[in-house]
């Protein structure tokens, strides 16, 4: 069985207003708050996305397998999360807004917001091993990711024009975009509506995920997705503050230079790296990209010159690439059921990195705010992502010889 291009592009286009509002979030919500607070609270705020990615994705994704017998059941079910994210993000709007800048006000909106957003996400990715061979993983997730791009760099380059212009714009955007993309969605399915999906395996959650983890791949996959995810959610928290505080850059400076050009490497990398991986496998993809990656990382730690402008490509296409295949590698490990659970059980990993990145960072930013004094310690955000990275290799490596990968 083939799946169709179409296909692919109805159901990647969801991503683009996933990855807009959570991005819009993690990123410039940092610059609102900070004022009334400091790095580490600002990473337990945006830290607290993780929190919610360790119990919606299991949950959710365990309810979608028990009463999901068709491709119309899990759409219902999205179309659900997606009202909550969409009217958490106009709160989001409100609060800003009119609540004063308030860090309650704005940790109110943030439960709903990230308990949408995950528990979103359990039934979308779930469709992805319900809909598509595993032939065609790679591909199916290159495509999503980008339009995960798309909106990333929506958030990254238009957010911070938006946020000059009027401060909620950022918020109501994205809730408008994410109720567009979503009706893409559930319209472009809709002749799949009737279509039968693969349900539980009957053993319960727990035995069903302990099923999962039974596999060394699938748990090592987790770990090294658990680090991966530290490292992008600590970068997300704190990369406008470096510029804003460290280097005294203005957000237009960020949006303007900065983002664009981490545009043209993931630009280049999101749907190169998923066609590439079905061709010569998984890991060696992922490794060569993770290497580039973490030691790219590593540069702004130490050196903050100019120049390092022109390598900001290179290390977004190894991010890329790193945000792409993960997934796509689960879908070529997963049993035939429980597709519901294993998603959960991916976002789960991501929900332990999601918490632990920004809260460590944030640490690491006040305990080291003397060594790295010329950025009031937000250098150190690079070395600790580079180090998560660097620690992942290993879990990876064990990968290599599956054949299930290719």
């Amino acid at each position: 069985m083939k799946a169709d291009r179409r296909l692919l592009l109805v159901l990647g286009s969801l991503s683009v207003g996933t990855a807009l509002a959570v991005t819009v979030i993690s990123t410039y919500l940092p610059v609102l708050a900070v004022d009334s607070s400091n790095a580490l609270v600002v990473g337990a705020l945006v830290g607290g996305e993780g929190l919610f990615g360790i119990v919606m994705p299991g949950l959710v994704g365990a309810y979608s397998d028990r009463v999901s017998h068709r491709v119309s059941d899990r759409l219902r079910l999205l179309v659900g999360c997606a009202v909550v994210l969409g009217g958490a993000l106009l709160a989001v709007a409100a609060v800003t807004w009119l609540g004063g800048r308030s860090v309650i006000g704005y940790a109110v909106a943030l439960v709903a917001l990230y308990a949408g957003y995950y528990a979103l996400l359990a039934p979308y990715w779930s469709l992805y091993p319900d809909l598509v061979p595993p032939d065609q993983s790679g591909r199916s997730r290159s495509v999503e990711s980008t339009f995960r791009v798309i909106g990333v760099g929506l958030a990254l380059i238009a957010g911070g024009l938006l946020l000059d212009l009027w401060a909620p714009l950022p918020f109501v955007v994205a809730a408008v975009v994410l109720a567009a993309v979503t009706l893409v969605l559930v319209l472009g399915l809709r002749a799949r509506w009737p279509q039968e999906v693969t349900g539980g395996s009957g053993e319960g959650t727990r035995a069903a995920v302990l099923g999962l983890l039974a596999d060394p791949h699938i748990r090592n996959l987790c770990v090294a997705n658990t680090l991966w995810n530290f490292a992008l959610s600590s970068l997300r928290a704190f990369v406008v503050l470096f510029f804003t505080i460290g280097l005294d850059r203005s957000t237009t400076f960020v949006s303007g230079v900065i983002f664009p050009a981490v545009a043209v490497g993931l630009a280049v990398a999101a749907p190169a790296s998923g066609w590439l991986a079905d061709k010569v496998g998984h890991v060696p993809v992922l490794m060569v990209a993770l290497v580039g990656y973490a030691v790219g990382m590593a540069i702004p730690g130490v050196s903050q010159q100019p120049w390092l402008i022109a390598v900001i490509p290179v290390v977004a296409a190894g991010a890329a690439t790193v945000m792409t295949l993960p997934f796509s590698v689960l879908m070529r490990l997963l049993p035939e059921s429980d597709h519901g659970t294993a998603s959960g059980l991916f976002g789960l990993s991501r929900g332990f990195g999601g918490t632990l990145g920004p809260i460590v960072t944030g640490g690491a930013i006040l305990v080291f705010a003397d060594v790295f004094a010329d950025t009031h310690g937000y250098a150190v955000l690079w070395l600790v992502c580079s180090a998560a990275l660097l620690v992942s290799i290993p879990f990876l490596w064990t990968l290599r010889g599956d054949e299930r990968l290719g």
